[in-house]
């Protein structure tokens, strides 16, 4: 009898404890109320009430008597409240409406534009220029520069230009320049190109011969004959407005580029990695990045890094009996743009500089 009340009251204390580690943890501090600013981002706000911001879907709670209620405003209230214990944040509501404070006055307004994610500053240009083209199959479709009557090698702003492929009069186009070949450093599969913006085109009137003429309206840096050419997403189609979310399992991946071309990144740095959505991955998944263990090389007993070694250690010292030092994770990114295989991430947060090459993995 007592054996099987220690057992019971064993098992009492483990769910309790199992029940404690799931609950929801408020960073001290947090605000009761917040009323969202101009400038401000899904994360900041998750971040106020969060030390881990991407378990924000468990925070937010989620109103369905309201269109889009996952979209948040410069202006609106926001409510801390507990359901069962566990705090939900939403907007402040009276007589069924959604509150929104522009001033002393409180009213009620439909807004157009809600809060990014992430900050547009940083992700912006990525978001509506930045491109990835999947294959060479892709390339060979796209429309192209021809050149101009002026017969420049490089056209400046002003030019008209005369392109390969039918576009639409009055809307504006793309410039880019092929860009690094990404392939995957396993197994080699072709991951992706990348498409270098260099400038913005408008289209005037299509020609005979599937061709269009156009002016160039802006340049980025130099646009040249053969660069291809491709629409331009409006400033309101960008999609900005995304879940935080801790990942799903996937197989580990590793960065391939940080598109800024800087040898480290640290927080707000983009990087581009090679899993995407056919790992189920999309916008607003947070992943670790992990830092290669330490490779070591064992010399009658010295123990150096395989790095700092001599070429001739390395070839016949190298240390196969044990595995390299353990990795460790040093950063977390968000991910904005996700393509089919790869995609864009921001690093959220930083202990360490990050590099090309470092693992990206669920946690």
């Amino acid at each position: 009898m007592y054996l099987k009340q220690t057992i019971l009251a064993c098992l009492l204390v483990t769910v309790s404890q199992a029940a404690l580690a799931d609950q929801l943890r408020l960073k001290a501090g947090y605000p009761e109320s917040y009323v969202v600013q101009k400038g401000d981002t899904l994360w900041d706000i998750s971040g106020k009430y969060l030390s881990e911001p991407w378990l924000w879907p468990r925070l937010w709670n989620i109103n369905p008597q309201i269109a889009n209620p996952h979209w948040i405003y410069p202006g609106d209230v926001l409510h801390l409240s507990w359901v069962n214990g566990e705090p939900r944040l939403g907007k402040a509501m009276q007589g069924g409406k959604q509150v929104i404070r522009l001033g002393p006055k409180t009213r009620y307004e439909n807004k157009a534009n809600p809060i990014p994610t992430l900050p547009i500053s940083e992700i912006g240009p990525f978001l509506q220029t930045d491109h990835i083209l999947a294959d060479s199959q892709q390339q060979k479709t796209l429309p192209y520069l021809l050149g101009s009557d002026q017969k420049h090698i490089g056209m400046l702003e002003g030019d008209t230009l005369y392109v390969q492929g039918s576009l639409t009069p009055g809307q504006v186009y793309g410039i880019y320049h092929p860009g690094v070949v990404y392939k995957d450093r396993e197994t080699g599969e072709l991951l992706g190109q990348e498409a270098i913006f260099a400038g913005v085109v408008r289209a005037v009137a299509r020609l005979d011969g599937e061709r269009t003429e156009v002016t160039l309206t802006h340049n980025q840096r130099e646009v040249l004959q053969g660069d291809k050419v491709m629409p331009l997403p409006a400033q309101e189609n960008m999609p900005a407005v995304f879940t935080p979310k801790a990942a799903p399992a996937i197989t580990p991946g590793y960065i391939i580029d940080l598109p800024n071309k800087t040898r480290g990144g640290g927080k707000f740095d983009v990087v581009l990695i090679n899993r995407g959505g056919r790992d189920q991955l999309v916008a607003g998944d947070v992943l670790d990045v992990r830092r290669p263990g330490a490779a070591l090389v064992t010399k009658n007993g010295d123990v150096q890094y395989k790095e700092l070694s001599s070429v001739f250690n390395r070839m016949f010292y190298s240390n196969n009996k044990k595995a390299p030092l353990p990795s460790e994770a040093i950063a977390r990114v968000m991910l904005f743009k996700v393509y089919d295989k790869v995609s864009y991430g921001l690093i959220m947060q930083s202990n360490d500089m990050v590099s090309a090459g470092y693992q990206v993995t669920h946690f």
